[in-house]
């Protein structure tokens, strides 16, 4: 992936993740990056998402989120509230396998063991992504993607960004890239 076609970023909001969210909105935002955050109160806000239903061309995703067993932790509904055919749980790498039909984007995601080999694989087959394979410190995902894009947004190509960011301590090397 070549990382000056990243200009726009789209962050996810999955559940509550602090302050996380605009934290990176403003880091990145000063790096010169335009970036929207949406907020997924349900299944169905997320899978649209996947399958290319997004407000503008991002050029990357990041999912602001929890994760746990390699699964992205999603707000439990009533079950009355769910709609016909809509996700219930947790989202797994068959729900990823199913409805990601996005392509060549830069998905992030700072989620605890998403980064786990299958919903890497599913994540990772027509598009670059970087998560954590264990359970990463909260301040330490985002110190990785701020320091990720302040690399990238000087120029340095996004293998160099990477390995730069993940060096910090054993935090962040907690973070593998997937292609």
């Amino acid at each position: 992936m070549d990382n000056a076609k990243i200009k726009n970023i789209l962050i996810l909001v999955i559940g509550g993740t602090g302050n996380e969210p605009e934290a990176l909105r403003q880091s990145l935002e000063y790096f010169g990056y335009f970036v929207a955050i949406k907020y997924i109160g349900r299944p169905n806000d997320l899978t649209s998402v996947l399958k290319g239903d997004l407000p503008f061309d991002a050029d990357c995703i990041i999912l602001s989120c929890h994760g746990e067993d390699g699964e992205i932790i999603m707000p439990v509904l009533g079950e009355e509230v769910y709609e016909p055919d809509e996700p219930k749980g947790n989202i797994t790498a068959s729900d990823i396998d199913k409805y990601l039909k996005l392509k060549d984007k830069l998905i992030l995601n700072l989620g605890c063991t998403t980064g786990e080999k299958d919903l890497a694989k599913a994540f990772s087959k027509k598009n670059t992504y970087i998560a954590s394979d264990d359970y990463i410190e909260g301040s330490a995902a985002l110190y990785f993607a701020v320091s990720l894009f302040y690399e990238m947004s000087k120029g340095t190509d996004l293998d160099k960004a990477y390995k730069t960011s993940k060096e910090t301590d054993s935090e962040t090397k907690l973070f593998k890239i997937f292609r």
